[in-house]
This record gives structure tokens, C-alpha cells and sequence, in this order.
């Protein structure tokens, strides 16, 4: 009797694998990881990412090739693979990664270096308010928007930083909580 019950079990832990668990591959481009995906995630996400980089590039280019090794994963349902693909697409020869800048709705500029933007940005700022400041920013919203254009597409970090500059005005607060514009 409880040889049947043990086959049992084991049978039900089997259905139950079977039902959760499925075949999907790790996904490396150029070394990086790019998490697990199903075969379907994949093949999705590379066709989508070809043909946005066919678009985008001028002239030749190569489309990046992802790396896979075979696992096995619990399944899930209804995930996007725009992650994946737009992992795809930035590693796609001719096609560069890029963030359209934007103060208060009005075009900045485009810049290929987010992080260089960043830094010229709270150099402006720290140059405009005094170190005592409880609070800095800028007056207007600076916004960045992620977009994948042909290689070199972009302006310089510094005229962007300018433009933001001249679009809004260093905000302030003191340490007797007015607010002050620079």
C-alpha cells in the first residue's frame, strides 16, 4: 500500500515539474548577461531588434548575435521580451544607445553619455548654489528619454549642458528655507 502511494506521489511531483517548469536559455551579448528567456523570447526579441537596427543604421553593420546556453526555468507567463530586444538592438553595429534631452517639453538635444550629462549638469549646479543649501535642482523638469539612432547621431555633452542651462534656472533653497533662483 504504500509502494502505490509512493508511486503516486512521485507521479504527481512529476505532472507538477512537467506543468512548471520549461526549457529556456541565458542569454550573454558581448559577455554581458542579459537574463533567462524562452526560445519564442528570443526569436521575438532578435527579429524586432534586426529590424529596428535595419532602420536605423547607415550603411553596413552587423546584428548582434546573443550568446545562449540551455537551462531549464519555472515558467512564466506573459513577460515582454522588449527588454531583451532593446539589449539587441544596442549592441547592433551601426546603432548606438542615446538619450534625447528635454527641459520642461522644449528639445535640449541628444546626448550618447547620460552619466557625462549628469555630471556637467550638478557641476552648473553646485557652481550656482551656495554650499549651505539645503536643496538644489533645476527650476524646470530636465528629462532624458532613451532612443537608439545611427552611430556618432548625438551632439556634444557640453552644448546639451548649455542649452539645459539656458532653458532653466538653479533653484535653491537656504538654510532659512527660501527658495532662491540663480
Amino acid at each position: 500500500m504504500s509502494a502505490k502511494k509512493l508511486l503516486l506521489a512521485l507521479a504527481s511531483l512529476l505532472c507538477l515539474a512537467l506543468a512548471w517548469i520549461r526549457p529556456a536559455w541565458e542569454v550573454e551579448v558581448g559577455g554581458a548577461p542579459l537574463g533567462v528567456w524562452t526560445g519564442a523570447e528570443i526569436a521575438g526579441a532578435s527579429s524586432a531588434a534586426r529590424a529596428a537596427a535595419a532602420e536605423i543604421r547607415r550603411g553596413g553593420g552587423e546584428d548582434a548575435v546573443p550568446e545562449t546556453r540551455f537551462t531549464l526555468a519555472f515558467a512564466r507567463g506573459g513577460r515582454s521580451a522588449a527588454p531583451l530586444a532593446r539589449a539587441l538592438l544596442a549592441a547592433s553595429g551601426g546603432v548606438q544607445r542615446c538619450w534625447d534631452v528635454s527641459v520642461g517639453g522644449v528639445d535640449a538635444g541628444r546626448v550618447g553619455d547620460a552619466s557625462a550629462l549628469g555630471e556637467a549638469l550638478m557641476a552648473a549646479i553646485a557652481e550656482a548654489a551656495p554650499p549651505d543649501s539645503l536643496r538644489t535642482g533645476f527650476e524646470r523638469e530636465v528629462e532624458l528619454s532613451e532612443v537608439f539612432v545611427a552611430a556618432g547621431s548625438f551632439d556634444n555633452v557640453m552644448d546639451v549642458s548649455r542649452r539645459v542651462r539656458e532653458l532653466t534656472r538653479v533653484s535653491y533653497v537656504s538654510p532659512e528655507g527660501e527658495t532662491f533662483y540663480a
